[in-house]
């Protein structure tokens, strides 16, 4: 790369000439970040998540911050690997870069590098531990699957990096972003990507990260062969949210082998399209044999796979919650989640949070006097068989409360619960 163009490239990337954009803040993220790397011990932040979740406006976000504190422009040095004008991606290009970049902004002074959207560069991790062995930089690195922090990576990098995990938009920040039409039923439909909320366009951008995830975290990433089986597997899950399955039960339903559902459900798990939930038992045993539950990490997906929202909008405001407690448990330790099934009773989530448990149980409407017989009495054999006096249902319209054989069961609308755990874990 020609030292002109290299800088030319850099300017446009960086504060030091111009503004750029960076968004509508997320300050739990971004406000988290810097903490972070003021921290002595602390020399390189990963910012992982899913494609297009906002990653790169919130390492933007960071330096904007750290600007208007009175950190110096020129000593924080933005790279977009994902740049079209790069057209070579190297651990070479990368060295030209940060040279261009000393040689003609920061000569002597140390400084803080974001390099976004890291798993574009074979040998990122060498340019990073590097300099920050040495002393000159600390680092935002950005990039959009787990490969980021794969073990040879963690070895190689010292130790010395803590990651952060991006959510797509939590309802209250979905609020922030939609602004009067942010409400939390159009949240539960369409999902919380950052753009969506943003667009009038909906469905054809879910329907484009739905595509290049596939295809940039998935199938380029582990050298899938048999794509179309790939993109069938991946497309039966988003549209059986909330459901128990097994790798057996998927290979004979879609026909694959088991070997291939388990290491497709493997990959797209790493991309961060899906996840699962394991069922709740004392014994770990019994837990790794049980089925598990499969969510769709963002409710965009199984709307913009032709689901009617409407027809399984009980399923859409389960995902959503899971989602939600999924990304409070990337933050949280020592809190976790479970689903409780047994005699044919199912409660939705089990949550622990170190010794305390709560269980919630997730119905878009009880009205139906079937429905909500149906949903307490596993709530309440549930929570006898982990001794809890209370337990709670989850509705979009109902709120109350009932002492049925000794257990208080509250019922509470979605955006009240919702926003009530938001709260009580930080994330406004």
């Amino acid at each position: 790369m020609e030292k002109l163009l290299a800088l030319n490239i850099l300017k446009s990337w960086n504060f030091w000439e111009h503004d750029i954009e960076t968004g509508i803040p997320r300050r739990f993220y971004s406000e988290r970040i810097a903490a972070l790397l003021n921290e002595s011990e602390i020399s390189i932040v990963i910012e992982t998540g899913i494609r297009r979740a906002g990653k790169s406006f919130i390492a933007r976000q960071v330096a904007k911050s750290l600007i208007e504190k009175g950190f110096p422009k020129n000593r924080i040095l933005i790279i977009n690997l994902e740049d079209e004008r790069l057209i070579d991606r190297s651990y070479a290009s990368l060295l030209k870069m940060y040279d261009v970049y000393k040689e003609n902004f920061n000569p002597d002074k140390s400084s803080i590098v974001i390099v976004d959207e890291a798993q574009e560069v074979d040998g990122w991790e060498r340019f990073v531990r590097g300099l920050s062995e040495k002393g000159e930089a600390k680092f935002i690195v950005t990039g959009s699957s787990s490969k980021l922090l794969d073990s040879e990576y963690s070895t190689l990098l010292s130790g010395r990096q803590v990651v952060v995990y991006v959510h797509t938009l939590n309802l209250l920040e979905y609020q922030k972003f939609a602004g009067a039409d942010g409400n939390a039923g159009r949240f539960i439909a369409e999902g919380g990507f950052p753009a969506i909320a943003l667009s009038a366009s909906k469905e054809d951008i879910a329907s484009n990260y739905f595509n290049t995830i596939i295809l940039k975290d998935v199938i380029q990433r582990f050298r899938i062969q048999k794509q179309d089986e790939l993109i069938r597997l991946a497309k039966f899950y988003i549209t059986s949210v909330g459901s128990r399955i097994t790798f057996n039960s998927v290979s004979k339903f879609l026909k694959l082998s088991v070997k291939t559902a388990y290491n497709f459900s493997h990959y797209l798990g790493k991309s961060y399209l899906i996840f699962f939930v394991d069922r709740f038992s004392f014994s770990i045993k019994a837990q790794d044999n049980s089925p598990k539950k499969v969510y769709s990490t963002d409710n965009a997906f199984p709307s913009m796979l032709g689901v009617n929202p409407i027809e399984i909008r009980g399923r859409l405001l389960e995902n959503a919650i899971a989602s939600m407690l999924y990304m409070i448990s990337r933050h949280e330790k020592d809190f976790h989640f479970y689903y409780w099934y047994e005699n044919n009773k199912e409660v939705d989530f089990v949550m622990k949070d170190k010794r305390k448990y709560e269980i919630v149980q997730v119905a878009y409407s009880v009205e139906d006097e079937k429905t909500r017989s149906r949903e307490v009495s596993a709530l309440l054999d549930c929570a006898n068989r982990l001794n809890l006096g209370e337990a709670e249902i989850v509705t979009m319209g109902y709120s109350g409360e009932e002492l049925i054989n000794g257990i208080r069961v509250s019922y509470k609308k979605a955006s009240d619960w919702i926003e009530e755990k938001l709260d009580h874990y930080g994330f406004r």
